[in-house]
């Protein structure tokens, strides 16, 4: 109680002395959106035909430390990639480090096994480990494995992960899952099951017992889902004038039973959000002090007729990501960002001192006081700005509409890098792109 009142005074006073002079007015009332978006093209890969072709769809992209890791997914042919990984510097440290280099495939202990080829699996950064989950194999169908693979970048060599007791309850094989670093445990969501059948299932992997522990399903499956401070967000839509956010805590307190908790928002000309889409980033991201959003980019939706949803989530497997060709997908280019509250103005017995009076809780606990809005559960669309050196750019300045690409957010949260993808002409792309939004 110490420290919610300490909390409290300190905001009080704030609160207090701006009221009366008027200092910090301005500052207090400025939104906090739209945010601005700056494109940096990393790389590009021409497609040489081959399964090492870095031209791919439907693969993931794992940052560990200042390097990016791509793994699986299709190549520009329509055949899947290699089971080697692709080691990629973000940025240089003090030692020197060579800027790519192909890992192929070797087990962790001697004739130990490694992962197959597969595409539309699950992957994340864990701890100094790319983890993966499931995914298709060359015909198309689910990998018959339930066990989680590490990839160990300090050994550039796999392990595989397997339950403690078999007979236990654990997740099914799937594809088109994704999966979550969670506090040293790692989280399952969702996906397609061997019959092509949309799950909506969640599960968290202890690593440290191998065992599984399963939570409520989610309302909705969907391809549009983040792990942000705890809290699973999952985004879902069937037409273009509201969609709905859905969450779960994990980390409620003991006792307490996890309940889902959804949020609609409207997306029409007088109140913009994003598109129902599919094949699209999700990321959580922060600009510091407290202040954290999701950023929502690119992706496919489709004409007239068709529904995002259930082309991405019910449509039996397959190796190609683009629907058919009745339902042409038309893919975006905009990003859309979700200001998550950074605060409760209700104190509460959980905070602690360092968390009531981050900068960004402050200052809306302050815009809350007088009378302004803090912005929470809102969205805007990011501002494009030019690069800083037009002269210097080369080659494009923005990856262009795409979708199946692969993304993650880097170290200092606030950037995120995406490769390839499948373009607005259903080709399949090899450049890389690092996007920061301040």
């Amino acid at each position: 109680m110490a420290e919610i009142a300490a909390a409290a005074w300190a905001v009080e006073e704030v609160v207090s002395t701006t009221a009366q002079v008027g200092v910090g007015a301005y500052m207090v009332s400025k939104p906090t959106m739209p945010m601005k978006a700056t494109f940096s093209q990393i790389a590009t890969s021409s497609d040489d035909n081959t399964r090492l072709s870095l031209s791919r769809s439907g693969h993931s992209i794992c940052v560990v430390g200042n390097k990016a890791y791509i793994f699986g997914g299709e190549t520009a042919t329509g055949k899947l990639a290699s089971n080697d990984t692709h080691s990629i510097t973000l940025a240089p440290e003090e030692k020197p480090d060579s800027d790519y280099a192909v890992i192929p495939a070797i087990p962790d202990q001697k004739d130990g096994p490694v992962p197959v080829a597969r595409t539309k699996h699950a992957a994340c950064g864990f701890n100094i480990c790319v983890a993966v989950f499931g995914g298709l194999d060359e015909a198309g169908d689910v990998l018959d494995e339930t066990c989680i693979w590490l990839f160990v970048t300090g050994k550039s060599s796999w392990e595989s992960i397997r339950p403690k007791d078999g007979s236990a309850p654990s997740p099914e094989p799937r594809s088109e899952s994704k999966l979550f670093d969670h506090q040293n445990k790692l989280l399952l969501y969702g996906g397609k099951n061997k019959a092509g059948e949309a799950l909506k299932d969640v599960w968290l992997f202890d690593y440290g017992n191998n065992t599984w522990r399963q939570f409520p399903d989610a309302p909705v499956s969907s391809s549009n889902a983040a792990l942000c401070n705890g809290v699973l967000h999952i985004i879902s839509g069937t037409d273009d004038m509201s969609s709905d956010l859905h969450l779960l805590e994990l980390g409620v307190e003991q006792g307490t039973e996890h309940k889902w908790q959804t949020i609609p928002f409207p997306t029409n000309p007088m109140t913009p959000g994003p598109r129902p889409r599919f094949g699209a980033g999700l990321l959580p991201i922060t600009t510091g002090y407290g202040r954290n959003y999701l950023a929502f980019f690119f992706g496919a939706r489709q004409h007239a007729g068709g529904d995002s949803s259930t082309s991405s989530e019910t449509q039996k497997p397959s190796t190609q990501d683009s629907p058919t060709t009745t339902n042409e997908p038309t893919y975006w280019s905009d990003i859309w960002t979700y200001q998550l509250p950074s605060t409760s103005h209700e104190a509460k017995p959980t905070f602690s001192l360092s968390e009531a009076i981050k900068p960004a809780k402050i200052k809306d606990s302050i815009r809350h006081a007088l009378g302004y809005d803090s912005g929470g559960h809102s969205w805007g669309e990011a501002e494009v700005m030019p690069p800083a050196d037009l002269e210097a750019s080369a080659g494009k300045v923005h990856p262009g509409p795409r979708g199946f690409f692969g993304c993650d957010v880097m170290k200092d949260g606030r950037s995120f890098v995406m490769w390839g993808g499948i373009d607005a002409k259903g080709e399949r792309e090899g450049d890389g792109w690092i996007i920061r939004l301040e």
